[in-house]
């Protein structure tokens, strides 16, 4: 540890402000990306759909203060502080808004030690000093430049950054086939929820194109012989939503209280990083929300849409009035494919288009009763349920997969990166 010194970041990087007036340039309908920190992933892929879209006027005028390069670091300055990007080099014109600081390690500094260095907890803790007593969500480019980065000799500094690399490596190669199944995902159920599946090949039916005589018109455009179309109205036995005030039942332990951070697009399932419980005690308010299982609930405030199915093991739960929830009739259909329907591109295109006009995002229960869902017979419904169900498990495990090499990386860090475990030269 005796050869590690604290050297200031401004020695090792140029700190550079890409847009230094601060000031977001008018959007246009064409043009290039005005690329926030929110707008961009840590490994420097830029997030589709996301960022202002501004002349590429900007462009002429950024380059003169910086050229993005796989050695180019970002660093958030502004709402995300401390979220590093790991820049790549750059297949189509972008521009950096002044939410980061661009940083261009200098000639003979090892790049990659300098990145894993500032994602330390080491720089966090320096970033929270800094803005002790401030009032502002923001760290200036003055004070980045004051960070230190303790660093090792260069050969040690080189071991270390291998190591890292190695385990981000692996993250990155998750976090790609978590893409490529996802993308596989995708166009999986718009061919289930139009082709459906052959109850006797268990095959994809041939496309409308290919073979149309096993296909007739329907609301929901052409479907499968013997596909009916009905509303949630049609094959539910209930469809309500909590009631307010829930805040005065939370209680450190008791029944789970489902909300719709509970709820994702990613899949039917729920997600429990977060989570409230309450105690009620009896009463018909209480016996009206509980769910039970294969209950579908669906966000009908704000992110409208999100849908979830509930699981058989859930146990007691109950909901507040920003979700609805749908239980189905028994006469056959199955809530999972129901819920995954709701999800799909071709579901969610039913809540924009019944999206209640106004100020606030909504839509009430009489509208939630009148979307439409594909009903193909019993069977065929659970065999296109399970298929998306095996996939999302797939995504699942690489996720977990992606969660414990996070967790070894940050282990390492805090091991190599303060040299609490030597590294020899």
């Amino acid at each position: 540890m005796s050869d590690w010194v604290r050297i200031p970041l401004d020695e090792l990087v140029d700190v550079i402000d890409p847009h230094p007036s601060h000031r977001a340039p008018d959007a246009v309908v064409q043009g290039i990306p005005f690329v926030g920190i929110g707008d961009i992933r840590e490994d420097g892929s830029l997030i589709e759909g996301k960022g202002r879209i501004v002349s590429e006027k900007i462009f002429d005028e950024h380059i003169k203060r910086y050229q993005i390069s796989d050695r180019t670091i970002g660093f958030g300055r502004v709402a995300t502080i401390g979220k590093v990007i790991s820049f790549r080099n750059p297949t189509t014109k972008f521009v950096v808004s002044p939410t980061m600081a661009v940083l261009e390690p200098k000639p003979g500094t090892n790049r990659d030690f300098i990145l894993h260095a500032l994602q330390s907890e080491d720089i966090q803790e320096q970033i929270d000093k800094l803005l002790t007593g401030s009032t502002r969500s923001s760290l200036g480019i003055e004070l980045l430049r004051k960070l230190t980065i303790l660093h090792p000799a260069s050969a040690v500094a080189q071991k270390i950054s291998n190591v890292l690399n190695s385990v981000s490596n692996q993250i990155g190669a998750t976090q790609a086939l978590i893409d490529k199944y996802t993308a596989i995902k995708q166009g999986m159920m718009a061919d289930l929820f139009s082709r459906g599946i052959d109850p006797e090949t268990k095959a994809l039916r041939p496309t409308f194109e290919e073979a149309p005589e096993l296909y007739h018109e329907t609301p929901l455009g052409m479907l499968p012989n013997g596909w009916d179309v009905k509303t949630l109205g049609d094959i539910s036995e209930k469809i309500t939503s909590g009631s307010r005030d829930w805040a005065k039942f939370y209680s450190s332990e008791g029944d789970l209280f489902v909300r719709i951070s509970n709820l994702t697009r990613e899949h039917v399932n729920f997600r429990w990083d977060s989570v409230k419980y309450v105690d009620i005690g009896g009463g018909s308010e209480g016996e009206r929300t509980q769910l039970q299982p294969g209950d579908i609930l669906v966000s009908i405030t704000a992110d409208l849409g999100i849908v979830g199915v509930v699981p058989e093991d859930m146990g007691r739960a109950y909901i507040n009035q920003h979700t609805a929830l749908i239980r189905l009739s028994t006469d056959g259909e199955n809530a999972r494919f129901i819920g995954n329907y709701l999800s799909s591109r071709r579901g969610q295109e039913q809540f924009e288009k019944n999206n209640d006009s106004g100020a606030k995002a909504g839509i009430n229960l009489p509208t939630i009763a009148s979307l439409c869902c594909p009903t193909p017979e019993g069977k065929e419904q659970i065999l296109i349920a399970s298929k998306i169900d095996a996939l999302d498990e797939v995504i699942a495990d690489l996720k977990r997969e992606k969660s414990k090499n996070i967790s070894l990386k940050q282990g390492l860090m805090q091991d190599l990166l303060t040299g609490q475990v030597s590294v020899p030269a």
